[in-house]
């Protein structure tokens, strides 16, 4: 059975993302948002892997597929154990729309919901 446990990077203790034990006694690397961020590895390159992308990843855009099944670009504004929340991502295009700027989604982790943008 599987086991997932949090992962701390060592210089500031920041919460960077969970590690995951397999049934073949390999470890996968897991972001904050819970999503797999490589294949099943050893432990000291799970632990390099999240210690390197830290928190930038969620600086970036992503896509947030809607209950209608449409997407749309946002940016993540907290993340917790349980739940992120995002908004809107804004550029000329959306700016131009009448939009609720105040809008913000949570959703419950883990989700399928919210990919990186590409």
């Amino acid at each position: 059975m599987a086991s997932r446990f949090e992962h701390r990077r060592p210089e500031d203790n920041e919460h960077v993302g969970y590690i995951e034990l397999n049934d073949d006694g390999l470890f996968v690397p897991f972001n904050l948002l819970q999503q797999p961020t490589g294949e099943p590895m050893e432990l000291d390159e799970a632990e390099e892997l999240l210690n390197a992308a830290g928190l930038k990843n969620l600086a970036e855009e992503w896509i947030l597929t809607n209950e209608d099944g449409s997407t749309t670009r946002v940016r993540i504004q907290e993340v917790t154990r349980e739940s992120v929340v995002v908004a809107l991502a804004l550029d000329s295009e959306t700016v131009a729309k009448a939009l609720d700027l105040t809008k913000s989604i949570e959703l419950q982790l883990p989700t399928d919901r919210l990919q990186p943008s590409t």
